[in-house]
């Protein structure tokens, strides 16, 4: 997506500037955001009940196309809505005086546009058809996640204090 990114800048005849390469550093993360979102919803559907929508659940391309829909009807206004508030947000930018400023703005939109575009196309058309059919979540899986957060936290947190400890008092 970043790719389609520059390629917007290309054919607006935009050179590739500081603004541009902090801009596109920035926005690797986010313009993986909404896929990363509809997969999760997905991921989540097959938690759900589906079997009230077709009788047809022995078959796995059936049962991926329901949780693609699932995944759609549940996070789907979540995303597009977030898209659009974030479009809105970069409009005062536009007009900005300061260059960078508007630069970066119209960079985000691009940005969002073209991740928006993308999730709601081919990731739907991906999981619809590629998706894994009978996913389930590991009961402990939510638990073990947290335990190796809470534990990167600690270990974050004794790297800082024993870097403290060797630091001059004057700096804390």
């Amino acid at each position: 997506m970043v790719c389609l990114v520059v390629a917007v800048m290309y054919w607006l005849g935009w050179e590739m500037g500081a603004v541009e390469a902090i801009s596109l550093s920035i926005l690797v993360g986010s313009s993986v955001d909404y896929c990363l979102h509809l997969v999760e919803g997905y991921l989540l559907a097959g938690d759900a009940d589906t079997s009230g929508l077709a009788n047809h659940n022995s078959e796995s391309s059936i049962k991926r196309q329901l949780r693609t829909l699932e995944a759609a009807n549940h996070v789907g206004v979540a995303i597009v809505s977030s898209a659009v508030t974030t479009v809105i947000s970069t409009i005062p930018l536009f007009f900005c005086v300061i260059v960078p400023f508007a630069k970066f703005g119209q960079i985000v939109a691009i940005n969002t546009a073209i991740s928006i575009a993308f999730t709601l196309t081919v990731t739907t058309a991906l999981l619809a058809t590629m998706g894994p059919s009978d996913f389930t979540r590991p009961p402990r899986a939510v638990l073990k996640a947290a335990l190796v957060v809470l534990i990167m936290g600690v270990c974050g947190g004794l790297l800082w204090w024993t870097g403290s400890q060797f630091a001059p008092d004057t700096l804390i």
